[in-house]
């Protein structure tokens, strides 16, 4: 999805070898239809940027709606559409980096079949968004063991991230933090991180550090939902759990 909204388009028409003709007077004409030519690919080159540009744009607005929306996917990509629509219907767009757009000079089939493949690929890596092994983090001390892992797309580009700790002695383990882009929120990846969580480490009980308020909803819906125990404060057999050094 980055390629395809933010890299430069590659050119859709391949240029074509001419042969030059012989004689100074054709040397002339053909660097003279060479010059336009060049002129002319520039031009659509700009114009195609300017489109890009657009549908960037057009989902950047939708995604600075996530904090207060939270759509999921689905309804994410029919206001990412609308707000396409919206900008296509105006005679000028004034976008970031940009002078003022006029839309009557674009191709905006160009613009439609951008989002469509940009749609294409948000879903392609949500639906098959993989989590890597967990790797070490920190040292490990006589209890706990700190771990992290991401979840990436299948072209390996990280969604998000996972740290925690495990302390086997006890059978506790700490989600410290999940950390996704506002890109790939509200997409059901932090729930395949909490998944994987419960089932690297079966036999533990979990809990969270502070969440902020927006994410407090998620962890609670998940906590009814998930079959290992969850808690809010560390016990173990009528012990709480010891806390580590002010050092660490």
């Amino acid at each position: 999805m980055v390629r395809i909204l933010w890299d430069p388009l590659p050119a859709s028409w391949p240029a074509e070898a001419r042969r030059r003709p012989g004689g100074l007077r054709g040397l002339i004409a053909w660097a003279q239809n060479t010059g336009a030519v060049l002129d002319d690919d520039v031009e659509r080159r700009v114009r195609r940027g300017a489109m890009q540009a657009i549908v960037r744009e057009a989902y950047q607005q939708t995604l600075a709606e996530q904090d207060s929306e939270h759509r999921g996917p689905a309804e994410f990509a029919r206001a990412w559409k609308t707000r396409l629509a919206s900008l296509l219907a105006m005679k000028t767009v004034e976008v970031s980096g940009w002078s003022e757009i006029t839309i009557a000079d674009l191709d905006t089939d160009l613009g439609w079949n951008l989002y469509a493949a940009a749609v294409n690929a948000r879903s392609e890596a949500i639906t098959h968004a993989i989590a890597q092994r967990s790797r070490p983090s920190l040292p490990f001390d006589v209890q706990t063991s700190f771990y992290e892992f991401s979840i990436v797309a299948p072209d390996e580009h990280a969604l998000g991230h996972v740290r925690y700790e495990v302390c086997e002695p006890y059978g506790f383990g700490l989600l410290l933090k999940i950390s996704f882009s506002p890109d790939w929120q509200c997409c059901g990846l932090g729930t395949l991180a909490l998944r994987q969580l419960e089932t690297r480490h079966p036999e533990l009980t979990w809990y969270s550090t502070g969440q902020y308020t927006h994410a407090k909803g998620f962890y609670q819906r998940y906590r009814q939902s998930s079959a290992s125990p969850w808690t809010e404060k560390p016990r173990a057999g009528g012990r709480e759990r010891p806390r580590r050094a002010a050092s660490r």
